[in-house]
């Protein structure tokens, strides 16, 4: 299952430095951005900034996360806004663990809702090699990298 990334729109949650730098770098390789931060930004190329991050989730071909860890980002993603995703489309979640409700992005994953899942950070870090086994309810769930 190859999937080509040209021409598919980008939803950027969370605007800051990294996430105007994704944005560049995606533009770069022929993608339509669109982001949506809490407060105003001005955009790096042609990325637009959507008014709700409803709007966004309902928009874009792949959703990356770049908040920072805050009480107001805690499960900031989980259920519903995981069904307001396009059906096949992708989630990546590189900024901060307890931002994302893991059982619900694994639900949505084995349900074939989204298409895959990127995850670099957890609500529980993985311990040391031989230490503690990694355990994730994304574990063995479909077209997952973490």
């Amino acid at each position: 299952g190859c999937f080509e990334i040209r021409g598919k729109t980008l939803g950027i949650v969370g605007y800051g430095h990294i996430g105007a730098q994704v944005s560049v770098l995606a533009e770069s390789m022929g993608m339509k951005v669109v982001y949506w931060d809490v407060i105003p930004k001005l955009p790096m190329g042609n990325a637009t900034q959507i008014p709700t991050l409803n709007e966004l989730l309902a928009h874009s071909d792949f959703v990356s996360l770049h908040v920072p860890n805050l009480a107001s980002t805690k499960n900031m993603i989980g259920k519903e806004q995981f069904a307001q995703m396009k059906k096949g489309s992708c989630f990546l979640n590189a900024s901060r663990g307890h931002v994302v409700v893991i059982p619900d992005l694994a639900a949505a994953l084995k349900s074939e809702h989204l298409r895959g899942a990127y995850v670099d950070v957890f609500p529980t870090e993985p311990g040391k090699n031989g230490e503690n086994l990694f355990e994730s309810e994304l574990r063995g769930c479909p077209n997952t990298l973490m």
